[in-house]
């Protein structure tokens, strides 16, 4: 039984945050690897060994979260959007919290990384919301109303006639081959 695809249209402007996250996440990684070991020898009690735990969850969680959204943002798929939706609010920021707490007054450095790190996912969420909750709706309308617009033309014309040889070749590419 052939598989029918659908179209996804993937934000531009979602993907450049992202890549720039994905760099921004690895600075921040690394800022806090060569903070933590500078402070080597302070990490060997309770706050120091959370401080550990709470840095090996939030680059795990970072590293999902931006999984999740590559591929939210490619395809479509709910595993990716539950774990989106699950990683952040409930592993990363409580750990990117932590650790930003964890280093007042400690590093300037560490304070304007983390700061843009969550202005990045603050945007990524507008961006978000603004292109999968009012982009992606209306095109579904406008695409439902399409066979109702070919119904009430009449059989005139047909269907690829109507459409532009770009789309009537993406149609014909969803189709599949013919079946003999």
């Amino acid at each position: 039984m052939p598989q029918t695809l659908t179209p996804h249209r993937a934000s531009l402007l979602l993907q450049m945050l992202l890549q720039a996250n994905v760099y921004v996440s690895i600075v921040l990684g690394m800022s806090y690897l060569i903070h933590m070991l500078i402070r080597l020898n302070q990490l060997w009690n309770l706050e120091g060994l959370s401080l550990m735990v709470a840095y090996i969850l939030a680059v795990a969680a970072e590293s999902l979260r931006l999984y999740a959204g590559y591929s939210v943002n490619l395809c479509t798929g709910a595993t990716s959007t539950w774990l989106l939706l699950t990683a952040t609010p409930c592993i990363l920021l409580p750990t990117m919290v932590f650790l930003r707490l964890s280093s007042i007054g400690r590093g300037f450095w560490l304070r304007i990384i983390s700061n843009a790190v969550f202005v990045l996912i603050a945007l990524e969420v507008i961006v978000a919301l603004v292109h999968f909750m009012i982009y992606k709706p209306h095109q579904k309308r406008s695409s439902n109303n399409n066979p109702l617009e070919l119904e009430e033309l009449g059989q005139q014309e047909s269907p690829e006639e109507l459409m532009s040889p770009s789309q009537s070749e993406q149609r014909r590419r969803l189709r599949g081959p013919p079946e003999s």
